[in-house]
């Protein structure tokens, strides 16, 4: 979907302030409620959506969103002066429908960012509906529409890069399957490719839409990232608790995890610091250390085997024929 970068004039200038005057009053509300209506989202529609945001919409966009912005307007000074006028219940009900549309483009623009080169301009349009649905008061269901949307293309991404739902029923099987350095052959593919591109990805786009607003913006993030991160690291967290005894052939298995998940810590650091997602960073950090024990101890196990057959030898050696 083409669209293009979509900037809100005043309001002044497509149309009259709402003030005291119950005329103009009216008159405002009904501007925006013509705009608003023209489109309204029919469910019982099967036409294909054309988002407002298409770039030979740029017009109806800044209108549409003017609109919104000034039926708030009008909703709050009706509220606090004249809660029992007819036109108050009016503008609620375009505002529902003016906030269902902004939902459904949100949502629209949300799916097609990973498909869209001009990334700059899908994440300026994503950022006025944002700040449109928040500050008039639905940062609920913008919050939502967002986990929804984005969650889902995470989780796609993972599983497109050989991410599986990993359980411990599953790891059991596959330690002692003749395939198994296959299956960490691609978690170690998909691992840097999940940190620094799938994650650090969401992690900007969070940041850019949700720029006004740093704790829904972290909260978005976590909404859509928390889920398969920990997950990503369920696989080596249950590799050590599975292979507690390690062998020598999965010693240079554990030694692949540590040093993939060494490697990326900074990235790691960076992107799950924040208390709402803190619970990946402490995975991460106690499959570090995991790893890095089992190795250690094995090692120190077969130094001290290897010692214990020298000194044999040497004793043996010493015994007079």
């Amino acid at each position: 979907m083409a669209i293009t970068t979509i900037t809100i004039t005043s309001t002044s200038t497509t149309m009259s302030s709402p003030c005291s005057s119950d005329s103009m009053m009216e008159d405002n509300i009904q501007r925006a409620e013509k705009i608003i209506h023209k489109w309204k989202i029919d469910s019982h529609s099967h036409s294909t959506f054309v988002s407002i945001f298409h770039k030979n919409n740029t017009t109806e966009a800044t209108l549409f969103l003017n609109s919104v912005s000034t039926l708030h307007r009008a909703m709050h000074f009706l509220s606090s002066n004249d809660k029992k006028s007819s036109n108050l219940s009016i503008a609620q009900r375009s505002m529902q429908i003016a906030m269902k549309r902004l939902e459904k483009e949100f949502h629209q623009l949300l799916l097609d960012y990973n498909h869209n080169r001009q990334h700059f301009i899908s994440i300026s349009n994503l950022r006025l509906i944002a700040e449109t649905m928040i500050s008039c008061g639905y940062t609920k269901e913008c919050i939502s529409v967002y986990k929804i949307t984005r969650k889902s293309t995470i989780d796609e991404a993972l599983s497109h890069l050989g991410i599986q739902q990993y359980k411990h029923s599953h790891i059991k099987k596959m330690i002692t399957a003749p395939d198994l350095q296959n299956h960490v052959k691609i978690w170690l593919n998909a691992f840097p490719i999940a940190i620094k591109t799938v994650f650090r990805e969401e992690k900007f786009l969070c940041d850019h839409v949700y720029s006004s607003y740093p704790a829904i913006r972290n909260l978005c993030f976590t909404n859509s990232t928390k889920e398969g991160a920990l997950n990503l690291f369920t696989f080596p967290d249950l590799i050590v608790a599975i292979c507690k005894r390690l062998k020598s052939d999965t010693l240079f298995v554990k030694m692949d995890l540590y040093n993939s998940i060494s490697d990326q810590w900074p990235e790691i650091d960076s992107l799950f610091s924040h208390e709402s997602i803190s619970s990946v960073k402490l995975q991460a950090e106690s499959c570090l250390h995991k790893l890095g024990d089992s190795v250690r101890t094995f090692l120190t196990e077969l130094d001290e085997q290897m010692r214990g057959k020298m000194k044999k030898s040497i004793a043996y050696n010493l015994v007079p024929a």
